[in-house]
């Protein structure tokens, strides 16, 4: 059976980044979110929730499929499981 069959086309391309690529995708797309940040604070305290949570997977949140470090810096964004 092929990767294809057996991982969605999300995860086939995640497992080919590291860890340095896929900080650099979320700190790119963050660039465009001007005017939409929460404090570093309000930041950490939603991501220390999410390291906590059963659906956190190596920086991706398996619930709804975005980076937690991305979805937990904007104030326009919140946990699919209403956890933050």
């Amino acid at each position: 059976m092929s990767k294809r069959q057996n991982n969605c086309i999300r995860c086939d391309l995640l497992e080919g980044l590291d860890r340095q690529d896929t900080e650099a995708l979320i700190d790119e797309q963050l660039a465009l979110e001007v005017g939409h940040f929460v404090t570093d604070d309000l930041r950490e305290q939603r991501l220390a929730i999410c390291r906590t949570c059963p659906f956190f997977q190596n920086g991706l949140c398996q619930k709804c499929g975005c980076y937690c470090r991305f979805r937990a810096s904007l104030n326009n964004k919140k946990c699919p499981l209403n956890k933050w």
